[in-house]
C-alpha cells in the first residue's frame, strides 16, 4: 500500500479503497488531479519512498475539496475546523464553513457521492433573488461556492455579480469599536466644528499635531509584477518590537512648524508634552507673530492623556493667542496627520534602512521638504469634508 505525505493531513494517508470508498476512481485519473497546487513531484528512492508536494498556483477543484472534507470528517474534525484547515493552505475563502457543514451533513447521512450531479438540457438560469439571498446568508462566499450552492456555472455567477455592480472587498479595519455614546459624541463635535466659517482664513489658523513611530528598518511589502508562475521574493513582516523612534510634529497650511524626535527610553507624558509646547509656541510666535497677537491660533490635537492632562490644559490657558479646537475621541479619520501626513510618510519610508537617530531625523526632514505648501494646505482643507462625513454616517467610521 502506497503512503503519501500531504500538507493538509499533518502526516501520512493511505491510498487504499479502505480509506476512500471511491478509491477506484481516485487511484486513476482523479488521484493524479489530487495534487493540490502542484507543478511537479520529486520521487526519492525506490518503491515506498515519500512524495514531496511542491506548491504553485494550481486551483483546487470542487471534487478535490470534497475529498479533503471527507478525510477530515473521517478524522472527527468538525466542519468549521475542516474549512479553516483547507483555507490555511489554499487561501482565504477557498471553502466556506457553510459549505463544509453541508457536506458533513451528507456524510453523516451515509451519502459519500462526491461527484457533481449530472445535468441535462440547457444550463440552469440563475435567479437573482436566489443569488441575493445566498449573499445575505454568507457575504464572504466566493463564486465557486455560490455556483455550487445555486447549481449553475461559476462564470454565470460571476457575470450576474458584475451586472449587479457587486465587487469582492475585504472588510474595512476600523480604528476602534465605537459605542453608541462615542459615535454620538463624534457627531456632536463635528457639527460644532462645521459651524465655523470654513474659508481659507479659518484653515490658516489651524496648527495640527500628532506623534508616530518611525522604524529604523522599513520593509517594502508592495505588490510586484512577476511573470505567471513565478513567485515574488519574500519580505519579512514589520517587526513591531524592532528599533524605532517617536517623531512628534506640528504643522499648518504652509508645512512643518516644528518637529522633534523623542530620546530613546523617554515616555511622552504631560511634562514632556508641555516642554514641547514651549518650543512650538516659540516657533509660532517667530513665524506667525500677527496670528498670535490677534489671538487667532487654533491648536488641533487628539485626546491622548498627555494632551488632555491638567498640567497641559493649564499651560494652554497660559499661552497667549492660542485656542484648542475640540476633537472627538477615537477619531484618526478627522486628524490631518493620520489621514494625510503619516500615511504619505509611511509610503516614503518603505524600503529604507536607517542606522541612527540622526538618520531618522534626516529622513523625516527629507520627507517634510518633499511636500509643497499646496499639499499641506489641501490636507487641512479636507477637514470640512471629513467632519461632514462623520455627521452623515451617524458618527460611525466612513469609507475612505
Amino acid at each position: 500500500m502506497n503512503i503519501l505525505k500531504h500538507p493538509y493531513l499533518g502526516g501520512t494517508m493511505s491510498k487504499s479503497a479502505e480509506f476512500f470508498p471511491q478509491a477506484s476512481l481516485i487511484e486513476g485519473f482523479m488521484w493524479a488531479k489530487f495534487q493540490i497546487k502542484i507543478r511537479k513531484c520529486d520521487f526519492a528512492g525506490k518503491s515506498g519512498s515519500s512524495m514531496e508536494f511542491q506548491m504553485s498556483d494550481y486551483e483546487i477543484t470542487n471534487f478535490e475539496l470534497r475529498v479533503l472534507l471527507r478525510h477530515y470528517w473521517r478524522n472527527d474534525l468538525d466542519a468549521k475546523a475542516a474549512a479553516k484547515a483547507i483555507c490555511d493552505v489554499e487561501g482565504e475563502g477557498t471553502v466556506a464553513p457553510r459549505t463544509a457543514q453541508k457536506w458533513f451533513k451528507r456524510f453523516n447521512e451515509g451519502n459519500f457521492d462526491l461527484e457533481d450531479r449530472p445535468r441535462s438540457g440547457r444550463p440552469t438560469v440563475l435567479d437573482e433573488g436566489d443569488l441575493q439571498a445566498a449573499l445575505d446568508l454568507e457575504p464572504s462566499s466566493n463564486t465557486r461556492e455560490l455556483a455550487e450552492e445555486l447549481g449553475v456555472a461559476q462564470k454565470t455567477v460571476w457575470n450576474h455579480l458584475t451586472q449587479l455592480d457587486f465587487v469582492h472587498k475585504r472588510p474595512r479595519p476600523d480604528p476602534h469599536e465605537l459605542t453608541e455614546a462615542q459615535a454620538a459624541k463624534r457627531v456632536e463635535i463635528c457639527r460644532q466644528l462645521l459651524n465655523n466659517p470654513l474659508d481659507d482664513r479659518f484653515w490658516k489658523r489651524i496648527v495640527t499635531s500628532d506623534e508616530k513611530w518611525v522604524y529604523l528598518v522599513n520593509h517594502d511589502r508592495s505588490k510586484r509584477w512577476v511573470r505567471k508562475g513565478q513567485t515574488p521574493p519574500s519580505v519579512p513582516k514589520q517587526n513591531q518590537f524592532g528599533r524605532k523612534v517617536m517623531v512628534c510634529v506640528w504643522w499648518n497650511f504652509e508645512g512643518i512648524l516644528h518637529f522633534e524626535l523623542v530620546p530613546n527610553g523617554r515616555a511622552i507624558n504631560a511634562e514632556l508634552y508641555c516642554e514641547q509646547l514651549d518650543r512650538v509656541y516659540d516657533a509660532l510666535v517667530e513665524k506667525y507673530p500677527s496670528l498670535v497677537r490677534r489671538k487667532r491660533a487654533l491648536f488641533q490635537q487628539d485626546n491622548a492623556k498627555p494632551h488632555t492632562a491638567r498640567k497641559t490644559s493649564k499651560m494652554f490657558e497660559e499661552l497667549d493667542g492660542v485656542e484648542v479646537l475640540p476633537h472627538p475621541s477615537y477619531s484618526p479619520d478627522v486628524a490631518p496627520s493620520d489621514y494625510g501626513l503619516f500615511r504619505s510618510m509611511q509610503h516614503f519610508m518603505k524600503g529604507r534602512r536607517l542606522e541612527s537617530f540622526d538618520e531618522v531625523e534626516e529622513a523625516c526632514q527629507e520627507f517634510f521638504d518633499s511636500k509643497p505648501k499646496e499639499w499641506y494646505f489641501d490636507q487641512i482643507r479636507k477637514l470640512a469634508d471629513r467632519w461632514q462625513k462623520v455627521v452623515d454616517n451617524d458618527g460611525l467610521y466612513f469609507e475612505e
